[in-house]
């Protein structure tokens, strides 16, 4: 249920069993080493791992891959570096950054009220960045998988994307580049019932 950091698993373990892990501030501290950063708490580390697995033996079974699905053939794993060609975008992109960029020299210089609300302001502009970067690369990755698809025979590809926009964006390009091929969409608008039904 979690990828990387003991700090995703919190929300699963204290349905579980809130008495076992405390809130979530204790976790945090106890497990995530929970440490005041530039823009407020950082909870994304990794602290008394021991313990913590110890603890997550009591309610959760962990299988390996290889464990349960002996036919499957290892992941791959590909960086594909794709070219942004929209120069608005590139602006766009680099304005963001060097806002952010002033921001997090502001915060350092700040304190109390001021420095909480530059804080809040520097991650309001890392969210914009995020999106900005990815709106830029949706064109360049669509082709990449408009050129994959035409070229994998009967493949399928499963794409992942944070932002509905780039959905949209790769949703566009294949209707229009390649008419009657079927795919499936499904993102934070779809209910699970249907989410189910539309894999099948």
């Amino acid at each position: 249920p979690a990828l990387a950091r003991p700090v995703e698993l919190w929300s699963q373990l204290h349905s579980l069993n809130s008495d076992l892990f405390g809130s979530y501030s204790s976790f945090t501290k106890r497990y995530c080493n929970a440490r005041r950063g530039r823009f407020g708490w950082d909870v994304t580390g990794l602290s008394n791992a021991d313990e913590l697995h110890q603890k997550l033996k009591q309610i959760m079974l962990r299988r390996l891959k290889s464990d349960v699905l002996k036919d499957l053939p290892p992941k791959q794993r590909m960086i594909v570096p794709v070219k942004i060609q929209n120069v608005k975008q590139i602006k766009k992109c680099a304005e963001i950054i060097s806002q952010l960029k002033e921001k997090r020299v502001s915060v350092n210089a700040l304190v109390g009220d001021e420095a909480t609300s530059a804080q809040f302001e520097a991650r309001s502009l890392m969210m914009q960045a995020y999106q900005a970067t990815g709106l830029a690369k949706a064109e360049p990755v669509s082709n990449y998988v408009i050129d994959w698809l035409r070229g994998s025979g009967t493949q399928k590809l499963l794409v992942f994307a944070h932002h509905t926009e780039v959905l949209d964006t790769i949703e566009a390009a294949i209707s229009k580049h390649l008419k009657g091929i079927g795919y499936i969409r499904i993102d934070g608008s779809v209910q699970s019932a249907e989410r189910a039904a539309r894999v099948k």
